[in-house]
């Protein structure tokens, strides 16, 4: 299988960084998205985009990423809050 610049395939469940993806409610996964990075995150909104599509997942996942970019853009780490290290 070939891939262009930038694009990648969909990950498997195997790779998702949830066990039990598929079958936690929306929810289940509002609770276990919060403690994820970006990259993670990004992993799951493909596999969620590739496959199911529901549109408040994809919205929940893609405001997770938002708030870790405000964050990052602040000057703030990924998971954590308060000022950054010196």
């Amino acid at each position: 299988m070939e891939f262009f610049e930038g694009e990648l395939p969909d990950p498997s469940t195997q790779e998702l960084p949830i066990a039990g993806y598929n079958h936690l409610p929306r929810l289940g996964l509002e609770r276990r998205t919060s403690e994820l990075g970006r990259e993670q995150l990004e992993v799951l909104l493909r596999y969620e985009r590739g496959h199911r599509d529901r549109t408040p997942v994809v919205r929940l996942i893609t405001a997770r990423l938002r708030g870790l970019r405000e964050r990052h853009r602040r000057g703030h780490p990924e998971g954590g809050y308060g000022r950054p290290a010196a």
